[in-house]
């Protein structure tokens, strides 16, 4: 079994019986036990033979070396891995709802099975089962040519984050459970991400460095002599062997010779190069992000262990920021191009009917606009990066509102009614964020409203004693069923055929969450719906 395929499982099983509230599979694990359990059963193998003289399970007459076998079974901890391998692979067949203690004594008996002592369980075909099942832990631990150094995956996986330890039990993070939705190369890209954000350099056994990342890169064949010893690896010995294992260098050890010939393979040199640059892609920025999170996280558990507020901590980590951010420049940039692909799928048919000039004029101005209103929401998102770092600000929500107003009228082809005072208090907030939530209102809008009579209205005026401005959208449109009045609000949930559901999810969380405000829909006038948002203004909070 490939690294790959037993980081899954180990994780996979860690999250199912997490969700389930069994005990994990590291906690089933006690080492000192498992290692005590090793010495007790390689003394009752040599006293077996010494007294008794009796033939092993195997068929082997003669004494068996108890040094080698015990070396082998200590090397790496790997009696700790293979018990661990076996409280999973037991939790998946007839030891689904065992207890720890019935877990560990028949790990004991496939502990001694293996090295050829006569122990069973209470049936035989439990005792087969058992066998079979060891048979694929002793392989997976004790593979010929095993490229995977890691004392056990319990500590790697502690080592990167994709689980936490907390007591006697063990949880799977965030950055666990994206791993478990990743395949391939991606999954492989992951964890070199994961990796590199917290490698504390390049003799790390834990995490690739980006020191060694760039060596593996430049050099990509490389000779140590080991047995000189000015010779000696540049890197911990533990991480070339994890990268062997994912595929990402081929490692030559030339017996007799203490040659050691280390390649980058294809696979290595890109996957390597894109974290050896430090450049920010989608994946380094999640995982930077989930990795600040986890860090926030344990910080407000050691400060406030009993804090009710814990949960709204994590709410607005930045993990969470980035991933509302992605749906919805996903929402936005899809918002944008579909009309230009049903214009352009348009032109493409009827430029086979027609003199092409004709079709091009019908066509051009819902394209241009289209690809006008990409190009500014690319240039906002620019903007928007900077907001990470800037606080929020004092702003004139008149000149939002008309920046708004100037992006949906471009991108609909009609005016909007206004209904605007000449001057309004100032409110506070993220001001690009809060001109894309006020288009996204109006888009909304703009979508329901008939072709041929299209009516659209935006009102705002400060009330409450000038402590809140109101700002209501309506609109000729069919309206809201008044049961999903609220329920629009929620990602998710359109009622567009086609639509994402995350506009107005985006305004709520923009004017609610950030602004401390108020939206709500109701039945308008002139017919459609009318959206209603109300903003205190700055300095002034919600009540």
């Amino acid at each position: 079994m490939s690294f790959l395929d037993n980081l899954r499982d180990y994780l996979r099983e860690l999250g199912e019986t997490s969700a389930s509230g069994t005990v994990a599979p590291s906690t089933d694990v006690e080492p000192a036990i498992v290692r005590t359990q090793l010495i007790h059963l390689l003394e009752r193998l040599e006293n077996t033979f010494e007294v008794a003289g009796q033939v092993s399970a195997g068929g082997v007459h003669s004494k068996p070396d108890i040094q080698v076998l015990l070396t082998r079974w200590q090397e790496d901890d790997a009696v700790v891995r293979f018990a661990r391998r076996m409280s999973a692979l037991l939790r998946q067949s007839f030891g689904k709802n065992a207890n720890a203690r019935e877990l560990r004594e028949w790990i004991e008996v496939a502990i001694a099975r293996r090295l050829g002592l006569q122990d069973s369980l209470i049936t035989q075909t439990r005792t087969f089962e058992l066998d079979r099942l060891s048979m694929i832990a002793f392989h997976d631990v004790f593979q010929p040519g095993e490229t995977i150094n890691l004392a056990t995956l319990e500590a790697y996986t502690s080592a990167v984050r994709a689980t936490r330890t907390g007591g006697a039990s063990v949880t799977l993070t965030s950055v666990g459970r994206v791993f478990l939705e990743l395949t391939g190369r991606d999954a492989i890209r992951w964890l070199l991400n994961i990796e590199t954000a917290q490698s504390t350099g390049p003799h790390d056994e834990w995490r690739v460095s980006r020191d060694t990342a760039r060596d593996l890169i430049r050099t990509p064949h490389q000779v140590f002599d080991v047995l000189d010893e000015k010779d000696v690896l540049p890197y911990h010995w533990s991480t070339l062997k994890r990268l062997g294992a994912l595929g990402l260098i081929s490692i030559t050890d030339e017996q007799g010779t203490g040659r050691i010939y280390i390649d980058t393979t294809p696979l290595g040199l890109s996957l390597l190069a894109e974290v050896e640059k430090e450049v920010e892609t989608p994946m380094s920025i999640l995982a930077n992000s989930l990795l600040a999170d986890l860090t926030l996280t344990a910080g407000e558990a050691l400060t406030h262990p009993q804090s009710p507020d814990a949960d709204g901590v994590r709410a607005s980590t930045a993990a969470e920021a980035t991933a509302r951010q992605a749906r919805m420049v996903a929402h936005e940039i899809r918002n944008t191009l579909v009309p230009v692909k049903t214009a352009l799928g348009a032109l493409y048919r009827e430029v086979l009917l027609e003199p092409p000039s004709e079709a091009l004029t019908r066509r051009r101005e819902r394209i241009d606009r289209g690809i006008d209103a990409t190009f500014r929401f690319i240039e906002q998102l620019v903007q928007l990066s900077k907001l990470a770092a800037t606080p929020p600000e004092s702003f004139d929500l008149l000149t939002v509102i008309q920046d708004a107003l100037a992006s949906i009228e471009q991108e609909a082809g009609h005016r909007i009614s206004t209904s605007l005072p000449d001057v309004l208090p100032p409110v506070s907030g993220h001001r690009a964020r809060v001109v894309m939530a006020l288009a996204n209102v109006l888009r909304n809008a703009a979508q329901s409203v008939p072709q041929q009579e299209p009516l659209i209205r935006i009102r705002a005026e400060a009330v409450d004693a000038s402590r809140a401005v109101r700002v209501t959208v309506e609109d000729n449109g069919p309206g809201v069923p008044e049961a999903m009045r609220r329920a629009i609000f929620d990602e998710g949930i359109s009622l567009r055929p086609g639509g994402s559901g995350l506009g107005l999810a985006l305004v709520r969380e923009v004017f609610e969450k950030e602004m401390r405000g108020l939206v709500a829909c109701d039945a308008s006038p002139l017919g459609g719906a009318r959206f209603t948002i109300r903003i205190p203004v700055t300095g002034v909070e919600r009540s």
